[in-house]
């Protein structure tokens, strides 16, 4: 048999046919996933981003030349907005897919800034004079992040990863002039070389997520940090902390603690670190001390929350700082809330917390305590330090409450508490609601979802539970009044009048059927709601609902669960005919562009964390669609959040999902956080790095069958068994990918072409257990002789049985139709073909010639699965013709 295209792509090398991004290799490696259409070609087209953009532009008569490129160049840019967001989504797509030897250095594509112009494909490049100075700061990091996730993992038993050495790691290093002119240039760089260092930094970042980056020295890592730039040294933390995760390691907690200055002394905090790179060590630290409850950073992480700034540069980027303490504070007391928390119950944490969510008084120790240390702290000039920026006297809600909301629900995650649900309830009066900010009640619904994780449903009735009957009334009534005017305008079609009943209707009736006041003309529930804030109302609904179907997102992730999958179109349906639509009753309940782009963007992750690895084509069309739109109104994070849905729907190219345990759910709410950047610099609500995150929830779940006379994977129908008697056996046909439904118990082969098998998988097995991270799971079969493939013979209309007795054709033309083995075929071309034969006719055992009966052994042979049985055959044969012709007793002597 020729080889497979998957098997072609695995002996490829990395500079095949300039693949550099890997998309067209991951179309032959999932060719036998998807065989009956194009939707992972279709797929990589959406999120490649190393080729020129399709820029149409109508040119009007009256426009001159000069405006005409003004035109193009201003298109350009946005489209190009679109391609410096895919990298994300690639990574995803090819995750873990790359099968070939490192010999060489990894190649990380250059994003394409330039645009292709028909009819004669002129390429146009942007003009990025005025662009400004970050702008592929990020998105080269992006690239780089996406290049390394292609490597496998360190525990996978693929060749490429036992070739991840320390010195190819040093070799894929820019040059070192790129590095001793970092420092001067770390906010500023524009050029070519600053670029591959922003990807040297994510390729960094991509190889501690993957296990890769502990091989690195301690003299390597300390050059990294002190010459690298901002990027590099985030790639540097967040890589070493995944690498060493739940370790606690102590070498790598002292790297991470030098680059937060609350953590060193007050004769160390004068040194100026960036904020990014404080947030990425805090939320390494997170990552480090995952589920430990470590004394020490537990009460550092929860005192950071509610820390006001000291000085002038703790104010650049606070949101996103206290967002990593929150994160990592649940991180390191994940499920650790309650009971099993009992060495921490002095810090009364879940109050501190709930504090931290709704306001009021600030502790008097932590005020004391800041006191001291303001005191203590000195200036350049000596004098003590102040922040001549923000002065709060009491808690900010609006910087401390999306930290301690998340830190509470991952402490409670999946442990049904009731109590601690209950402080995060939705305030339930337009009191109440106005003390609250929108966004923040959509982090509430998430963490208390989390916390009540059993009580969530895939439904619409849950979705609609989660919203205040306040809301849902008010909000109702904008579309009602709408309606009511709009009838109004197009005549008196919709009043019903009975015409069986004479005399007319008083006054109290004709404000039943109208629903209008008729003295001042409001709709009666708008007179009583007159008060109401409209936009806060369209605001807090959208945030609700968003926020409920992200909940559905990590609850059903990796699941492909049709309800959830049908319950979060419906809502992303609802969100794109606001966005698109010009429906009256759509428009008055509109929320503002860019608010109503973040609650679209995390509706639509939320879909792809159900639908992860399955690539449903309905979703994939839904996602194209949405993309599509690239003018002002969208904005650089949502572009990032399309790409990245596209690439979930695609993950590892189809072969991985998502896990759902405790860990996993928390590095895919740090990955996904509901708050996207506006512009590609943009790191002030969440950190663009920890978008990456996801791949510590990757899990491969492929199951591949190998034929073992061919070495070649198949199409086989198998038949998956849980552990689980609540999950139904799964029929499936390999190779395919495995729902993260339950735990798979056995693997059946049920196929009459090839022998049964029954694969048991022991949980406790981490070599062939199939619930492990990072690798497939391969079945070897034989095939039964006389049957074809799968490929060969669809429809089983070829094999020796079914062409018995149907019509008189020649052994080797019968023998070609079921099989291809070299050595039966040759031996049904010279011995079987009685044309070929004739000559031989004087040979005759009982009245049948050589060729005759060397078809019917073949054929015996061939039935009774004895190919081998052939020469057995034949040796009798010569025997008995050499008695006949030489008759002599030593003649006997090889039948005996």
């Amino acid at each position: 048999l020729e080889k497979s295209e998957r098997s072609k792509s695995r002996e490829a090398t990395l500079d095949d046919n300039n693949d550099c991004d890997g998309l067209s290799l991951l179309e032959s490696f999932s060719s036998m996933l998807f065989p009956h259409d194009t939707r992972v070609r279709d797929a990589s087209l959406m999120v490649r981003s190393s080729k020129p953009v399709f820029l149409r532009v109508d040119r009007p008569p009256e426009v001159s030349d000069h405006e005409y490129e003004k035109l193009k160049q201003a298109n350009l840019l946005l489209l190009c907005n679109r391609s410096l967001a895919l990298s994300v989504g690639r990574g995803m797509m090819t995750v873990g897919t790359l099968h070939s030897s490192l010999a060489e250095r990894l190649p990380i594509p250059e994003i394409c800034l330039a645009g292709r112009v028909p009819p004669t494909n002129t390429i146009v490049a942007l003009d990025t004079t005025s662009a400004p100075a970050e702008m592929t700061t990020w998105p080269e990091f992006h690239n780089g992040v996406a290049s390394g996730l292609r490597i496998g993992v360190e525990n996978d038993e693929s060749k490429e990863s036992a070739q991840i050495t320390r010195t190819w790691i040093l070799y894929n290093k820019p040059s070192a002039s790129n590095y001793q002119s970092a420092p001067q240039n770390r906010t500023t760089q524009t050029n070519k070389s600053g670029n591959t260092q922003h990807a040297h930094g994510g390729f960094l970042m991509a190889l501690g997520l993957r296990g890769h980056l502990s091989k690195l020295a301690i003299t390597d890592i300390f050059d990294y940090l002190t010459t690298g730039s901002v990027t590099t040294i985030v790639g540097v933390l967040l890589g070493m902390a995944a690498n060493k995760r739940s370790t606690c390691d102590p070498a790598t907690s002292k790297m991470l603690c030098l680059h937060v200055p609350s953590l060193l002394p007050l004769t160390f905090s004068q040194m100026e670190t960036s904020s990014v790179i404080q947030s990425a060590a805090i939320a390494g630290i997170g990552i480090l001390y995952q589920g430990s409850s470590h004394r020490l950073m537990t009460e550092f992480l929860l005192t950071e929350i509610g820390k006001r700034p000291t000085n002038d540069l703790s104010t650049q980027d606070r949101e996103s700082y206290k967002l990593s303490c929150g994160l990592a504070l649940g991180m390191v007391n994940l499920r650790k809330g309650g009971s099993s928390n009992a060495g921490l119950a002095d810090l009364c944490i879940e109050e501190r917390l709930h504090g931290y969510i709704v306001g009021g008084k600030e502790d008097e120790m932590q005020m004391r305590k800041e006191a001291n240390e303001r005191a203590s702290s000195t200036g350049l000039n000596g004098d003590a330090e102040y922040c001549s920026r923000i002065a709060e006297y009491s808690l900010n809600t609006d910087v401390t409450a999306p930290a301690a909301t998340l830190a509470l629900g991952l402490m409670y995650m999946k442990t049904g508490d009731k109590n601690i649900a209950s402080r995060m309830d939705i305030p339930d009066t337009n009191f109440l609601l106005d003390y609250v900010r929108p966004d923040l009640l959509l982090l509430r619904v998430v963490a208390r979802s989390l916390i009540l994780w059993d009580d969530v449903l895939a439904n619409d009735e849950w979705i609609e539970a989660q919203l205040p009957s306040v809301v849902k009334d008010n909000y109702n009534l904008l579309g009602q009044s709408v309606g009511l005017n709009c009838a109004s305008l197009t005549g008196i079609a919709p009043m019903q009048v009975d015409v069986n009943r004479s005399g007319a209707m008083d006054l109290d009736e004709r404000k039943t059927a109208f629903g209008v006041d008729l003295e001042t003309g409001h709709s009666n529930r708008e007179t009583a709601d007159r008060n109401v804030d409209k936009q806060a109302i369209r605001q807090i609904h959208a945030h609700l609902v968003a926020g409920a179907c992200f909940s559905l997102g990590l609850r059903y992730a990796g699941t492909g669960n049709e309800k959830a999958s049908r319950t979060l179109t419906k809502r992303i349906q609802v969100f794109q005919s606001m966005r698109d639509g010009n429906d009256p009753i759509m428009v008055a309940r509109k929320p503002e562009k860019l608010l109503l782009e973040m609650c679209l963007s995390c509706t639509v992750i939320s879909l792809a964390l159900v639908m992860a690895g399955t690539g449903d084509i309905d979703a994939l069309r839904l996602f194209r669609e949405l993309r599509w739109k690239h003018n002002s109104d969208t904005r650089f994070g949502g572009h990032m959040a399309f790409g990245a849905a596209i690439g979930l729907l695609f993950l590892g190219g189809g072969s991985c999902t998502i896990g759902r345990e405790p860990e996993d759910i928390a590095a895919l709410l740090m990955a996904f956080f509901p708050r996207y950047p506006i512009i590609t610099s943009d790191n002030q609500y969440h950190l663009q790095a920890l978008r990456h995150f996801y791949v510590l929830a990757v899990k491969r779940r492929e199951i591949e069958v190998i034929d073992v006379d061919s070495r070649e994977p198949i199409y086989i129908p198998i038949e998956v068994n849980f552990v689980d008697d609540q999950h139904p056996p799964l029929s499936l046909t390999a190779p395919c990918l495995v729902r993260n439904v339950g735990t798979v118990s056995q693997i059946k082969v049920s196929s009459e072409r090839y022998f049964p098998l029954t694969k048991i998988i022991q949980a406790e097995d981490s070599s062939t257990s199939l619930n492990t991270f990072g690798r497939n799971f391969t079945v070897f079969v034989k095939k039964k002789s006389g049957f074809l493939s799968y490929v060969q013979d669809p429809h089983s209309i070829r094999s020796l049985l079914a062409q018995t007795g149907t019509s008189k054709i020649s052994a080797l033309e019968l023998i070609k139709s079921f099989t291809e083995d070299s050595r039966v075929l040759a031996f049904a071309q010279y011995f079987c073909n009685t044309r070929q034969q004739s000559h031989m006719h004087d040979l005759v055992l009982h009245k049948a010639t050589l060729a005759e009966m060397c078809t019917d052994i073949l054929y015996e042979c061939l039935v009774n699965e004895k190919p081998e049985a052939v020469a057995i055959y034949l040796s009798m044969m010569q025997s008995v013709a050499s008695i006949k012709k030489h008759a002599a007793l030593r003649q006997t002597w090889d039948i005996w």
